[in-house]
């Protein structure tokens, strides 16, 4: 490149070369079928269903090797629960809705979770494993943002600002359990809103399904004045890793 100015190899203080590496890069592997789960097949979906409202489906974790905290926001009433694990996978993932099936009952958990919108994590990819449940009967539709669209599920992402609070980044997550993860959400969901007109999240989803909806889910009421939302609330004692 440098030739015709005089400047070649020889001259050089230091020669720099970079070697080709055969197989240097994983290659990537195929994308997911989303085809019918879409963002635009969701409106089409509200559109014809006005009255469902789409529980949205997220996932926090300060590490890559985990463990990670799978979030479910409700954002007519800015609920949000959340389940904890070791594994980033839709095996791992959809087995939290196994588990609130089982504590809700069919006709509850199909009130409350008829609709599910994501993005497109590799730990959300397997639609089946969570529209069927454990009879292999069809208990919720599933569908996904665009590619890196994450306000088209605003609600779930803004409410992580709550949980970040208690959960800063960088923070070490290998001494939580479930419980840990109960009682933040507990507080959070606790905690008054102005767009509520003062109302907590708790009190709002207790008026349209009952407490006992709530306790399936993890979450119980605390008293205002007993609200907080920092580190201490479940780093302040020593919890040992409990993974679903």
């Amino acid at each position: 490149m440098f030739k015709k100015f005089g400047v070649d190899n020889f001259p050089l203080k230091e020669q720099v070369s970079r070697r080709q590496f055969k197989e240097k890069y994983k290659k990537h592997k195929e994308p997911a079928n989303y085809t019918g789960r879409r963002y635009a097949d969701y409106l089409e979906f509200f559109q014809q269903n006005p009255d469902v409202s789409a529980v949205e489906m997220d996932t926090l974790y300060n590490q890559q090797s985990g463990p990670y905290i799978q979030t479910f926001m409700f954002p007519r009433m800015l609920f949000m629960v959340g389940c904890l694990h070791c594994e980033k996978t839709s095996e791992s993932m959809s087995s939290s809705l196994n588990h609130y099936q089982e504590r809700l009952g069919d006709d509850l958990f199909s009130l409350l979770f008829r609709l599910l919108l994501t993005d497109r994590g590799s730990e959300f990819e397997k639609a089946n494993l969570f529209e069927l449940g454990a009879d292999r009967k069809q208990r919720l539709n599933i569908f996904y943002c665009d590619a890196m669209q994450s306000s088209q599920k605003p609600h779930v992402e803004n409410n992580h600002n709550y949980v970040r609070d208690i959960i800063p980044n960088g923070k070490p997550l290998d001494k939580l359990k479930q419980d840990s993860i109960n009682i933040m959400f507990s507080h959070v969901n606790s905690t008054p809103r102005r767009v509520l007109h003062g109302k907590t999240p708790y009190e709002l989803f207790v008026f349209y399904f009952g407490h006992y909806a709530a306790e399936a889910l993890g979450v119980s009421e605390i008293k205002k004045d007993d609200v907080a939302l920092n580190p201490s609330l479940i780093f302040g004692k020593r919890y040992e890793t409990s993974c679903p």
